[in-house]
């Protein structure tokens, strides 16, 4: 259930995901058996920092350290220590956030524990920037991006990118170039896997870095593709985010004429099928488009 909940996440599939993570803490409330409850919990919390939810992570944190520490379960004590102090960095003691996620991840290290890597080099790179050290948050990313080629465990790679890209903004904001790279290349990974929301997220931002740099038309057409068949929801405030941002753009003249150029090509492109089915029946090569 928690597998699935994390495949079920990135694809845009919200309620599914919330349905079995909770099904899954649900399942493993009656148990007696420790290492399976601290399984949960891990995944339990796993699931709320993909989502971005402190509050909702905190509680599974803190049981999952208390069991690790009781029955000295290293792995899971690793992990409880890491997201324990992700869950504090949005408390009113943030400062003791960062230490304890930097902690975490050394015992992560020492055991080398790679599954989820992706996600909490992420986190940490996050708050290392969010600390004022930019560069050893994207040293952070690239570490976490060679581990994901080395071991092609490549569950959160479009979301390494996004963060990287995110990140070498806020350092550089006159130089965009390297930020735009790292979220067409968020994109690209998104689109290969079908991880839907990963790639709303990287187009988003992406957006926001074309209508800044006065490219609203390209902000237009890189919202359109992102945003189709999703529509709002409460569990993923990008989408309408996303919806607000892609409004206000289509009322640009750029935009205008850009949406204006691309139906004319629509219209020329089923004007030569219709003119080759005429002419050449369906059966034909043109026709099929072999």
């Amino acid at each position: 259930m928690a597998y699935r909940a994390f495949v079920s996440w990135p694809l845009g599939e919200a309620d599914r995901a919330i349905s079995l993570i909770d099904r899954m803490q649900t399942r493993i409330s009656d148990l007696t058996h420790v290492a399976t409850l601290a399984l949960g919990r891990m995944h339990a919390a796993l699931f709320e920092l993909m989502r971005g939810d402190h509050a909702r992570a905190a509680p599974n944190a803190f049981e999952l350290v208390r069991l690790a520490r009781e029955q000295d379960l290293t792995m899971w004590r690793a992990f409880g220590v890491f997201l324990q102090g992700w869950a504090a960095s949005d408390s009113g003691a943030p400062a003791s956030g960062p230490e304890g996620m930097r902690r975490g991840a050394g015992l992560l290290r020492e055991q080398n524990v790679l599954i989820f890597d992706g996600l909490v080099k992420i986190a940490l790179a996050e708050a290392e920037a969010q600390s004022g050290d930019s560069g050893r948050a994207i040293a952070i990313l690239d570490e976490a991006l060679a581990t994901s080629d080395r071991t092609r465990y490549r569950a959160f790679e479009a979301n390494l990118h996004r963060a990287r890209a995110e990140i070498l903004l806020k350092r550089d904001r006159p130089n965009p170039g390297p930020s735009e790279d790292a979220f067409l290349t968020a994109i690209a990974v998104a689109k290969q896997q079908g991880t839907r929301y990963f790639e709303l997220r990287a187009a988003l931002a992406l957006a926001k870095l074309y209508q800044s740099t006065g490219r609203p038309a390209e902000a237009h057409a890189v919202l359109r593709r992102a945003l189709e068949g999703f529509s709002p929801t409460r569990e993923f405030p990008d989408i309408a985010e996303g919806q607000a941002l892609f409004e206000a753009l289509a009322e640009t003249d750029d935009a205008k004429a850009a949406t204006t150029t691309r139906h004319k090509r629509v219209d020329l492109q089923i004007a030569l099928g219709n003119a080759l089915i005429a002419a050449r029946g369906y059966g034909a090569a043109e026709t099929r488009g072999d």
